[in-house]
């Protein structure tokens, strides 16, 4: 059975993650997206562009998009989210 936006617990991922790789990340989101196992979460529009793009330190690829004139975190990118919540979740920190 394919891993639907109903079976992911947003809040919960967030804080594993911020558990996991020490950025703190917005919580308020504006849109949300899973396709073909690859989940992307839009927190803000950037004020510009997106250029700083920063891999965060997980075995699965995650990538976090960031404001170019801010620094601001404006999204974030997992390549597999089924992967992640596996590591995440058995992850004991």
């Amino acid at each position: 059975m394919a891993l639907t936006l109903l079976d992911i617990n947003l809040r919960k991922l967030l804080k594993k993650m911020e558990e996991k790789t020490g950025e703190k990340l917005p919580r308020k989101i504006i849109s949300i997206s899973l396709t073909e196992n690859t989940l992307h979460i839009r927190f803000t529009y950037p004020k510009n562009r997106e250029t700083d793009v920063q891999p965060l330190p997980l075995k699965t690829p995650t990538l976090l998009f960031r404001d170019q004139e801010t620094g601001e975190i404006t999204a974030l990118e997992i390549i597999d989210v089924e992967e992640t919540l596996k590591e995440l979740t058995n992850t004991e920190n």
